[in-house]
């Protein structure tokens, strides 16, 4: 068997490398036949200032027509087809359409629909843009493979047939570590510049456990600016190289998140990427994260300030419940989200178009 796999992104980019590039070893030793074709490689830089980001994504563009242009002239010679996030423009979509039966369309997060309101207008018209192009994209596809129920409810409009594969997360790469006996406290957060903002959502909660846990400390990978009083902050930047070792470093992870129908997309991979290394966690109660926190086993889902605090209190005074619920949400994680598993549901689904 023979399949194209089309990645918006290079291996750097989160969604790619967990839905296309982690798959290709496991799918090779399966006897697939794998080509990756990448639209935005990750070498491509955009650089900041409205100009220059126009640049980018007038460039990142044609990249896209360019290569589904290639998926239109090659189809023929693929048993499938999965493309993941890219979008192409007319007409390419519809001439895709002819090979309907073996394109699968995979996509992470709600992309359509704006991530921020307060957002530029140049990130305004590439909302306006995904939303128009997705709905597309998906009736080129006779399958969809979506993060959650969330978005599955909306490729539905659009696709005969959706599947859910959450992650997934490489559980031989995200590990635990042996827990050093120090005093303090570390609560840790991995995200980008963008989605730092979330962690104004417990800014209150986390000023008034400060001052109940003096050895408090907040360690953030990939995060914008961000201070808060009476916390030491340690930020350090995304590596691919260094994130799970940095992760080890922490006690509990957090992912807070407002409800909104951006977030309501979301995957929850940090929650994934915190269990897998052993770590209890606190998230906040948001589509996905009601299906991956077992509340009280694995970790507790906030709501409230109130419950922010009471919940962190509760892990940072109890080493033995962390560790319980570090355990607990490994095996969870093994169980239900290991790439292993994803890659064979992934694999029969392809299996499947095939037939």
């Amino acid at each position: 068997m023979k399949v194209l796999f089309v990645a918006q992104y290079g291996p750097l980019a989160a969604s790619s490398r967990t839905r296309v590039f982690d798959y290709l070893p496991l799918l090779r030793r399966a006897g697939i036949a794998c080509d990756v074709r990448v639209v935005t490689p990750d070498a491509t830089v955009a650089f900041s200032g409205i100009f220059s980001r126009l640049l980018y994504y007038v460039w990142s563009y044609f990249r896209a027509l360019y290569t589904g242009w290639v998926c239109v002239l090659t189809a023929s010679r693929y048993d499938a087809i999965l493309i993941q996030k890219a979008l192409f423009s007319f007409p390419v979509p519809r001439l895709l359409r002819r090979y309907r039966h073996k394109i699968f369309f995979d996509f992470d997060d709600a992309i359509f629909t704006l991530e921020n309101p307060g957002a530029s207008w140049i990130n305004r018209l590439r909302t306006r843009r995904r939303a128009s192009g997705l709905p597309a994209m998906l009736q080129c596809a006779h399958h969809a493979i979506v993060e959650n129920a969330y978005t599955a409810g909306f490729a539905t409009r659009f696709c005969p047939a959706v599947s859910q594969i959450t992650g997934p997360i490489d559980t031989a790469r995200y590990v635990p570590a042996a827990k050093s006996q120090k005093k303090k406290a570390v609560l840790g957060w991995i995200g980008s510049q963008t989605t730092t903002r979330y962690l104004d959502l417990i800014r209150g909660p986390l000023t008034i456990l400060a001052r109940r846990y003096p050895h408090l400390e907040l360690h953030l990978i990939g995060a914008g600016d961000f201070d808060i009083d009476a916390v030491p902050v340690t930020r350090t930047s995304w590596a691919l190289e260094t994130e799970v070792g940095l992760m080890q470093t922490f006690d509990i992870g957090l992912m807070p998140l407002p409800d909104d129908p951006f977030t309501r997309g979301k995957g929850g991979y940090k929650l994934l990427q915190y269990m897998a290394v052993g770590l209890p966690v606190v998230a906040s109660p948001v589509e996905i994260n009601r299906e991956i926190v077992a509340h009280g086993e694995t970790g507790f889902l906030a709501e409230t300030d109130a419950e922010w605090i009471a919940f962190l209190g509760n892990l940072i005074d109890d080493k033995a419940l962390c560790n319980r619920m570090g355990m607990a949400g490994r095996a969870r994680v093994v169980a239900h989200y290991a790439l292993e598993k994803s890659s064979e549901q992934l694999l029969g689904l392809l299996k499947q178009g095939r037939s």
